[in-house]
């Protein structure tokens, strides 16, 4: 693993093999410049000093071997700068002697443009230039040569300037784009998130009710069959039973078609919850099929409101209204007063996550929940918009 990680820095600091195909033919391009500023004619009437020459192209050489080291090596600001400083004085008063060196003042130019802002990189400009300047008085070189030499640096340094904005360019794409990747997952996670609390829901509300139901049934036959007092009651129980179990996988292939966004008949589906728990269901206005969350979530808070009344008033009346109104469903379950103060093991059923979940769903769709005593009971009333 180590020496994965450490051939994998060693390639890195190698660079790539695009990088050096340009790295060879920069170095191509100084030998050959080299190669034409030595055998190149000085200008009319400019005695050349031989050794001055040399020396001049091998301190151009150096700086320019230097600004390749610092680009490969990323090396800092200060560094860069001296080296290209280095050549464009020296590319400057060479070009006095061998006009060709003015590709090195360009080529100084091009560097600080894509390395520096557009102040350090003029001033580096304005080194060459004022070289350049001075080696001509010097040797009373032409005068010419001064603005081909600004030109050049002018030149080189919008090259150089283009090239640095679409290098950032590309990096703040590239930034964007690993913006956009990272909110992807985080919408992607929040998702998920959102999913598996709307699957838990179901989880809660199906087996709640049904198997909340389910275990009643069985007690009371289990009791029945214990004292020998009635199997014949106790039989019935046992059908119920069986009855609240067909009734559960009923629901959760409600919840399954839910989940899949289907439209809901919630009309219908509280018709068979009334039956079920002998309640008293009333609709108004006209039904309409409503979008799966709406539907199940109307539904959900109805069986959710009838299971508690059957757990917290064992035995009184409870009425189901179902409202379609041209802007809003609304939905309302009341319960009477408990005729006896008989308390079921049902009562301490669940955890407390019927009521929660129920606001959940509706506060989603933008709906209200009120759960308050009425003067008749208990009065669970839920909204959601059209």
């Amino acid at each position: 693993m180590v020496s994965v990680g450490l051939a994998s820095q060693f390639r890195a600091q190698m660079g790539t093999r695009t990088e050096h195909l340009l790295s060879a033919a920069r170095l191509a391009a100084l030998v050959g410049l080299l190669w034409l500023t030595a055998r190149q004619a000085s200008p009319m009437g400019v005695s050349v000093d031989l050794e001055a020459k040399w020396l001049l192209m091998g301190t151009a050489g150096i700086g320019w071997l230097g600004w390749m080291a610092c680009r490969r090596l990323r090396a800092p600001v200060g560094t860069t700068w001296c080296f290209l400083a280095l050549l464009a004085a020296s590319g400057g008063a060479l070009a006095a002697l061998a006009p060709n060196a003015i590709t090195f003042m360009a080529v100084a130019g091009l560097g600080a443009g894509i390395a520096f802002e557009w102040l350090p990189a003029s001033g580096l400009g304005a080194i060459g230039v004022v070289a350049l300047a001075a080696a001509t008085l010097a040797v009373s070189a032409p005068r010419i040569l001064v603005a081909e030499g600004a030109l050049s640096v002018v030149v080189g340094l919008m090259v150089g300037a283009s090239r640095r904005q679409y290098v950032e360019r590309t990096f703040q794409a590239e930034e964007l784009l690993a913006e956009r990747v990272r909110a992807d997952s985080e919408r992607d996670r929040a998702a998920a998130l959102a999913e598996r609390n709307r699957i838990g829901r179901e989880v809660h509300d199906v087996l709640a009710h049904s198997l909340g139901a389910l275990s009643v049934q069985l007690d009371a036959a289990d009791a029945l069959l214990e004292n020998g007092d009635d199997p014949t009651k106790a039989r019935h129980l046992v059908q119920q039973a069986r009855r609240l179990t067909v009734a559960g996988l009923e629901e959760t292939r409600h919840a399954v078609h839910a989940l899949r966004d289907e439209p809901v008949a919630l009309a219908e589906q509280l018709s068979s919850l009334a039956v079920r728990d002998g309640a008293e269901l009333t609709v108004t206005g006209a039904p309409r099929p409503l979008a799966a969350d709406a539907g199940l979530a109307l539904y959900r808070a109805a069986q959710e409101a009838v299971s508690n009344a059957r757990k917290h008033a064992p035995g009184a009346p409870v009425s189901i209204e179902l409202d379609f109104d041209r802007q809003t469903t609304t939905l309302r379950v009341t319960n009477g007063f408990c005729p006896t103060a008989a308390r079921t093991e049902l009562s301490t059923s669940g955890g407390g996550f019927g009521l929660q979940g129920m606001r959940e769903r509706i506060e989603l769709l933008g709906g209200q929940v009120v759960a308050e005593p009425s003067a008749v009971g208990f009065t669970v009333q839920v909204a959601v918009p059209l």
